[in-house]
C-alpha cells in the first residue's frame, strides 16, 4: 500500500486533503483513481487508512477509513555524523531513517568534508528522508538538524554518550554503556577519523569511546553498524504495536 504524508491542519473530521507536489505525484505520476486505498501519515505518529474520494492535478481528497497510533521510542537515538564526501551523507540519511534514528546531526570536524551545506542541502536531505519514511512505512519523520561542531552539541539530560573511535582498543559497544529508557547520542567520525583534540573534547563532555571491532570500517559502515547495535540494545528493533 502506498504511503503519503499530509498536513494535520488539512484534516476536517474524516476528510483529509493533500495538495501541492504530493497531490501531483498521486495524480500524474502514480495515476491513482477514486476508490484507491492508501496509508496517510500526519507526521506525529498517526497511521490512517484513507480512500481517495476525488482528485485533481492540484489536490486529492481522502476519506478516513481507520486510524491507529505508533508511539515514539522511550530510548531515542541521535546519530551525530561527521560530514562525508560525495553522496555518502545522502545514503546515511536514507538508511538512518530506515533504522529508526530519531535525530540526525551533521558534524563539522577537522578532517571532514569542508563544502558549504546551506538550506539547499538541508532541503535535499529532508526530501530523501521523507521518501525513505514512505518506503519503510515510518509515520514519524527523522529530525535533521543543521551542521554543528562538537563543542556546540546539545546533550540531553541523562543521555548515553558514545563515540566510535578507531584507536579504542579495549572498550566495545556493550549494553553497559546504555542507560535503560534514556536517549543515546552516537558520535561517528569522517573518513579521516577524529583528531586527538576532538577525542579529548568529547571525553571531557562525557562521551565514552568505543571500538567497533578489529577491522577498519568505512565511515558510513561504522555509522550503520553502530546504529544497528544501539537500536537493538535499546529494543528499538522490536515490532511496533499500534493502538
Amino acid at each position: 500500500m502506498r504511503c503519503f504524508f499530509f498536513d494535520p491542519d488539512q484534516q476536517t473530521g474524516d476528510r483529509i486533503l493533500i495538495t501541492g507536489s504530493e497531490a501531483r505525484h498521486i495524480t500524474t505520476v502514480l495515476r491513482m483513481q477514486p476508490g484507491t486505498t492508501v496509508e496517510l501519515f500526519d507526521g506525529k505518529g498517526s497511521i490512517i487508512t484513507g480512500e481517495i474520494l476525488q482528485l485533481t492535478s492540484r489536490e486529492v481528497l481522502f476519506r478516513m477509513l481507520s486510524r491507529s497510533t505508533q508511539h515514539n521510542s522511550a530510548a531515542p537515538l541521535t546519530l551525530v555524523q561527521a560530514m562525508l564526501k560525495g553522496k555518502k551523507m545522502d545514503f546515511l540519511i536514507q538508511k538512518s531513517t530506515e533504522l529508526g534514528v530519531h535525530t540526525f546531526i551533521p558534524l563539522i570536524t577537522r578532517y571532514c568534508e569542508k563544502r558549504s551545506h546551506g538550506k539547499q542541502q538541508l532541503d535535499r536531505w529532508q526530501r530523501i528522508m521523507f521518501e525513505a519514511c514512505k518506503q519503510c512505512r515510518r509515520p514519524v519523520p527523522m529530525r535533521i538538524k543543521e551542521p554543528v561542531s562538537i563543542e556546540l552539541l546539545a546533550l540531553p539530560e541523562n543521555s548515553s554518550l558514545i563515540m566510535g573511535w578507531e584507536d579504542e582498543d579495549s572498550q566495545p559497544l556493550s549494553p553497559a554503556l546504555l542507560r535503560s529508557n534514556h536517549p543515546t547520542l552516537l558520535l561517528i567520525g569522517p573518513e579521516g577519523g577524529f583528531h586527538a583534540d576532538e577525542v579529548s573534547l568529547a571525553r571531557d563532555l562525557g562521551f565514552s569511546t568505543v571500538s567497533l571491532g578489529p577491522r577498519t570500517l568505512r565511515a558510513e559502515t561504522a555509522a550503520l553498524a553502530a546504529t544497528s547495535v544501539v537500536q537493538y540494545l535499546s529494543n528499538n528493533l522490536e515490532p511496533h504495536r499500534s493502538e
